[in-house]
């Protein structure tokens, strides 16, 4: 007989992967920018995350790209964010 944990294991990260990895983003981007983004701008899918905010700090965001994403895959693992939009 299996234990309980073995059915329950898909439900452990149903939606809460996402929102870890939205939270971190807010925290990177406020670390490297001193920029606050709320949680509901920030959109993850298939490893990319777009962002609706102002055009200028969309620019912001833009030329230091490689630099969220080197320090997002630090925190993160190098398979979960791949790009930024």
């Amino acid at each position: 007989m299996q234990q309980i944990t073995f059915f329950l294991e898909k439900f452990k990260s149903l939606g809460l992967e996402t929102v870890a990895v939205k939270t971190v983003f807010v925290e990177t981007v406020e670390k490297i920018l001193n920029t606050k983004l709320p949680l509901e701008s920030v959109t993850l899918k298939d490893g990319v995350i777009s962002v609706k905010a102002h055009p200028v700090l969309k620019s912001e965001l833009y030329m230091k790209r490689s630099i969220l994403v080197s320090e997002l895959s630090k925190i993160l693992g190098p398979t979960k964010i791949t790009n930024l939009r």
